[in-house]
């Protein structure tokens, strides 16, 4: 059973009741398995008929995911199809009556007009098993009673000796005892699992259906979608779902639409390019999604209270499938709860009715909980749970003091985090290159400026945003994001001077689940590159990005069909990529090892210069200006610090370009002794790893900005003995800019990649310059060729170079390097072969086409 679960699907191991309910199919017994969404319910009946080699009989409620199913199982090397009106290979039934498939699946329409010729071959050649998927249809007290599925026990007079197999996520004692009596089994074992969905959020709020909420609505969406996850918005009306994918799709969002007034083909285009990624929001009444074995969608959301917890919990249990933490916000309006006699209508049966008013009663309880919802949930589908709080629910989450939140931005780990599930936040562990004194004298900041408020229970004080705060924050929207400038405290300015770290402050990036995962930048870049693989080879095959994992052999979950059809593929690309982003493989050196590198020689970092600190260079060593004037530019909307500026030209050496240490040294008053005894203390330490058990070494008036150069400077191989002149020519400076593999020559008569080293000359000393296949290596002594105050550019005369032409796909290629974005000179300068009318209109164009947006003066990507 082992090695056929590893075969087919590439796991060593069950899941919970997994094996058991497959035992029992096996010894002919009829079972009822209830498992949360996400749990492998699926895996009870696709594993007895590879056992076996006879056919599985698969009843489902729609075409799409029958289709769906299918898709995925052939993806595995599965003899898998369906029966119905939409199936177009008339082969496929003669087939099927003899045999030839592992799994069949039918409608229950399809299975009840099936003729008993059909189900008497097939009986002949091997039936293992007929089961019921969404097994809640079958039941009146359920939330999605369906009447032809009552009709399925008739065949149990046909199928003798067959074990029949329920399946739901959602079904109350009530439902459970309705299925079985429902499908006359006999006997039946009962597996019911855990309801508990540990990576899910839930959420709940009180809305008023406005064009405001809906602009808020969007905003928060886009969130999801920069981040390529997907989202659902289940609503109650047609005319709400046609308004919502409106306002998205003016938004820029690729959203899709699905209701019962479009047509079956139209829904079927929408559903199939959902599942392809092709769209990343799906807006829909509840009529989408059943079944639905997508695994990133991230985000649930209902537009309006759903009309029983049966259905909220089936439609938000569609959020987080593989794992990853995910959100389910509920909005309801009061007129919500007045719906009863519209959910009632047509319903003939008292029974029936009462069930429909009890579910919206339970609804509408759950909408107004002040306790834990995950506990009201558990209970309301018999599950008890001994925490009276879950710690991922809004009403858990209320209120705070500043140690959790500061805990939580640091990357703790404590109990306390990780019982409350608070290490799975997307921001967990991205302010660990601050203090918790640096987070708290913030938050007293955001408290005296009225950002945040403080609030009194009994003799504890609790910590939550302000009104103000609130405004604030939702007066952000996807194309522009308005500045919040406060001062640094005298105790923020110290704490950032005693930083144990030799790198910048962690930037928050739109990867943040990825660092949530502890991938470094390049893995998160591998990590995008081949999930983009993994899209193109997809649509190349026909099938869902979601069917081609991008694991391989060794791997947990994956089968050997798929390392056989595409494992030489997957591999290729990562060796490609890894290469190209200089990451080790199966845990071995760097491409780049020790063995290529020559003593003295420090390997060009191959770290991206954004124009923010390429400009600082630029001032400090082109325009001769002074490290104090950079940092009070007039031209910034805010001064930076002079340590900043440091940092930014020392980023500037490891980056290639060039630096004069002496200037740079009699700026800072680090002095040729001062050098010698930071050099001293960092002998004695024996690492360089952390600064502060080398400042400690040191007198208080040398700085951790003096141990910074120091360090720059040793990895330039230069020592406090030698006179340090300039050492690079710059007639290159500014053929250095960003790109997606760091800094490369602009020059189009290279080949753009460039490696830049700094070694010891005897008196002086020397870059190499090497520009890779064009270029030889220049050791560069004559120090006087460069001035050392203002320089003039030196290169090609304007007229003989050729102008880059700008268009919208050239610009946003370009912006794509720039994270902090460019300044309107930058891009004119660097377009200069378009006339700066179109280039400015072309901006204008895709901003207001929301594919950018302008903060602070800086064009940047949405």
């Amino acid at each position: 059973m082992l090695s056929t679960l590893k075969q087919y699907f590439g796991y060593a191991s069950f899941r919970p009741s997994q094996k058991e309910v497959i035992d029992q199919i096996l010894d002919k017994r009829d079972c009822l398995a209830v498992m949360a969404t996400g749990s492998g319910k699926s895996l009870c009946y696709q594993v007895p008929p590879l056992l076996l080699e006879k056919t599985a009989i698969v009843i489902s409620p729609l075409i799409s995911l029958m289709q769906d199913q299918v898709m995925s199982l052939k993806q595995r090397g599965i003899r898998a199809e369906f029966l119905g009106s939409a199936q177009t290979d008339g082969s496929v039934h003669t087939k099927a009556q003899s045999g030839h498939f592992h799994l069949l699946f039918m409608t229950p329409e399809k299975a009840c007009s099936t003729p008993l010729s059909f189900w008497l071959n097939l009986l002949e050649a091997g039936i293992c098993l007929f089961a019921v998927d969404e097994a809640h249809c079958i039941s009146e007290w359920g939330h999605d009673f369906r009447v032809e599925y009552k009709q399925l026990h008739k065949l149990r007079d046909v199928l003798l000796d067959v074990p029949f197999v329920g399946l739901t996520a959602t079904a109350t004692e009530n439902v459970r005892i309705d299925i079985i009596n429902s499908l006359k089994m006999n006997n039946p074992y009962v597996a019911v699992g855990s309801f508990d969905r540990k990576n899910l959020f839930y959420g709940v709020k009180h809305f008023n259906r406005s064009l405001q909420f809906l602009d808020e609505l969007v905003q928060e969406i886009s969130k999801y979608a920069r981040k390529a996850g997907s989202t659902i918005i289940y609503c109650t009306t047609i005319k709400d779902v046609e308004q919502i994918h409106k306002s998205l799709q003016e938004a820029g969002i690729k959203t899709g639409i699905y209701h019962g007034q479009m047509s079956s083909k139209a829904r079927e285009e929408s559903h199939r390019s959902f599942i392809k990624d092709e769209l990343l929001v799906m807006v829909a009444t509840i009529a989408f999604g059943m079944g639905i074995d997508k695994p990133n969608i991230r985000q649930v959301i209902h537009y309006g209270c759903p009309k029983s917890i049966e259905s909220y919990y089936q439609e938000s249990g569609r959020c987080g499938r593989d794992g990853i933490p995910s959100v389910c916000w509920l909005y309801y309006t009061r007129a919500d709860f007045a719906k009863a006699d519209f959910y009632c209508g047509g319903l003939r049966a008292e029974n029936q009715r009462r069930a429909v008013m009890e579910s919206l009663l339970a609804a509408q309880h759950y909408c107004s909980l002040t306790t834990c919802r995950r506990k009201f949930l558990l209970s309301y589908f018999g599950e008890k749970s001994s925490a009276e709080k879950c710690g991922n629910c809004d009403n858990c989450m209320g209120y705070w003091g500043l140690n959790m939140p500061v805990d939580v931005l640091r990357g703790s780990r404590a109990k306390k985090i990780l019982n409350a599930h608070f290490d799975k936040l997307p921001f967990h562990g991205l302010g660990k290159d601050y203090s918790s004194n640096w987070w708290k004298s913030l938050a007293y900041q955001l408290i005296s400026h009225g950002y945040l408020m403080e609030t009194f229970r009994d003799t504890y004080k609790f910590v939550r945003v302000s009104p103000k705060g609130e405004k604030y924050i939702q007066s952000a929207r996807p194309d522009h994001q308005p500045a919040l400038i406060l001062p640094l405290t005298d105790e923020m300015v110290e704490d950032e001077e005693q930083q144990c770290t030799t790198g910048e402050v962690g930037e928050l990036n739109s990867m943040a689940t990825l660092e949530c995962e502890q991938l470094s930048e390049a893995e998160a870049q591998i990590f995008h590159m081949l999930l983009d693989e993994r899209t193109k080879l997809a649509k190349s095959i026909g099938t869902a990005p979601y069917a081609v994992c991008a694991r391989l052999a060794n791997i947990d979950g994956v089968n050997q069909h798929l390392v056989v059809r595409h494992g030489d593929y997957l591999l290729q690309t990562i060796r490609q990529l890894s290469q190209e982003l200089n990451l080790s493989l199966d845990g071995g050196a760097n491409l780049e090892t020790a063995n290529t590198r020559k003593a003295n020689l420090v390997p060009h970092h191959k770290k991206k210069l954004t124009p923010a600190k390429f400009d600082a260079w630029k001032l400090w060593h082109e325009n001769g200006l002074p490290i104090q004037k950079i940092a009070n530019f007039p031209g910034r909307s805010a001064p930076i610090k002079e340590g900043t500026v440091v940092e930014y030209l020392l980023e500037a050496a490891q980056g290639g370009l060039q630096i004069e240490w002496t200037r740079l040294c009699d700026e800072v008053e680090l002095s040729r002794e001062r050098l010698s005894e930071i050099e001293g203390a960092i002998s004695k330490v024996g690492s360089r790893e952390k600064l502060k058990p080398i400042k400690d070494e040191l007198p208080e008036d040398i700085s951790y900005a003096h141990i910074k150069i120091c360090l720059a400077m040793q990895d330039c191989g230069l020592s406090p003995e030698v006179t340090l002149p300039s050492h690079l020519d710059t007639s290159k400076a500014d053929e250095f800019v960003e790109s997606e593999s760091g800094m490369v020559s602009t020059d189009t008569s290279c080949s753009n990649k460039a490696t830049h080293c700094c070694s010891d000359h005897n008196e002086t000393a020397s870059l190499m310059v090497r520009i890779a296949q064009d270029q030889e290596v220049h050791p560069i002594h004559d120090a006087n060729v460069l001035s050392t105050r203002k320089r003039q550019k030196v290169g090609i005369p304007e007229e003989s170079s050729t102008g880059l032409e700008a268009t919208e796909s050239s610009i946003l290629d370009w912006l794509k390097n720039y994270d902090e974005g460019v300044f309107m000179r930058d891009i004119l300068e660097h377009f200069n072969g378009s006339k700066e009318e179109l280039v400015i209109d072309l901006l204008g164009s895709l901003e207001s086409d929301f594919v950018i947006f302008k903060k602070n003066d800086l064009y940047m990507l949405l």
